[in-house]
């Protein structure tokens, strides 16, 4: 009796206990929106398998009616995922749920995606897991959603006039670009809080985040982000555009930044903004005698257009997004 493995459910009152167990000791913060129950295989008071059943009722694929699947830690124990799985399944449909993506830790807001080749270095601010995890989802079902790349180029001093004229449109017609505020960290915060929720809301499975989680998850970031590495474009006295970048804090080897967020008004007279707000980056990246820009967690949608194209990127790693209909 004392091997049988034993089940538990942890309801949206007692997410912060759940979040206190510990699979694979990675110990990451667990989001709580959208947090519908928390699920554990334990088996002689050791935990097996874990995983939250999201519910975000602002997710949209297909007809479908799509629940989340994330904070996931598991072990090598094929039994243990498989029990997992049947009690998430089982209360997704309780909940009219036909069909589950992830891992996806509420929102596109967090962490989401497996790696495809999960040995290699990780860079700052990428998701972490251990290299069996999607294999175990495969294993019970989940078949690939939607891809999404990475890409790195070497910093090298370049001149490109096109995207010289367009920055000389864009100021003539009163645009301005600057770095980030850090005196005055919170309000370019809150001013970049509707900013994004507008550029974002045509991306795929987006939904809207309360402006508080938004403040709690980029507050941590003031002491590791540089002025100068977040190019923020205003038009009278409106945000319209903005790149996000940082240093690649896990690279000891060499100077290596980060853009991990890259948005514009779709207005046409913002036409080429992106193109400008990098280029700007990547001038001080030269500057500041960097090495190499990585281009982060782009989704693949089956073309050659992204930006990282622009200076000669090539592709650095994939991820995978998962599904399975219940």
């Amino acid at each position: 009796m004392d091997n049988l493995m034993v089940i538990e459910i942890y309801t949206k009152e007692q997410s912060d206990t759940f979040a206190q167990i510990n699979v694979s000791q990675r110990n990451e913060r667990m989001p709580t929106d959208h947090y519908y129950t928390g699920i554990a295989v334990k088996q002689q008071d050791v935990y097996l398998a874990k995983a939250v059943l999201y519910i975000n009722k602002s997710i949209s694929y297909k007809d479908r009616n799509v629940a989340l699947v994330g904070a996931y830690e598991a072990q090598e124990n094929e039994e243990a995922v498989h029990k997992l799985f049947q009690n998430i399944e089982k209360r997704a449909i309780e909940q009219g749920v036909d069909f589950l993506i992830g891992p996806m830790n509420g929102s596109t807001w967090e962490n989401y995606r497996f790696h495809d080749h999960p040995q290699k270095p990780l860079f700052f601010m990428e998701m972490k897991h251990e290299p069996y995890y999607a294999m175990q989802w495969k294993s019970i079902g989940f078949k690939p959603l939607a891809h999404y790349y990475s890409a790195i180029a070497t910093v090298a001093p370049r001149q490109n006039e096109k995207i010289d004229k367009l920055k000389s449109r864009l100021l003539r017609d009163g645009v301005i670009i600057r770095g980030l505020d850090k005196d005055n960290y919170v309000a370019d915060l809150k001013k970049l809080y509707p900013f994004l929720h507008d550029s974002f809301k045509q991306n795929f499975l987006y939904s809207p985040i309360s402006e508080s989680s938004f403040l709690e998850k980029y507050l941590p970031l003031q002491s590791v982000l540089k002025p100068e590495f977040v190019q923020i474009a205003e038009h009278e006295g409106e945000i319209v555009g903005v790149l996000l970048g940082t240093d690649d804090l896990f690279n000891r080897a060499g100077k290596t930044l980060i853009i991990k967020t890259l948005a514009r008004s779709p207005k046409r007279l913002y036409r080429g903004l992106g193109l400008v707000l990098v280029n700007e980056f990547y001038q001080k990246a030269v500057a500041k005698k960097y090495q190499q820009i990585i281009y982060a967690l782009m989704i693949d949608e089956g073309d050659a257009t992204s930006l990282s194209d622009q200076y000669d990127g090539h592709l650095l790693k994939t991820y995978t997004l998962y599904g399975k209909a219940i």
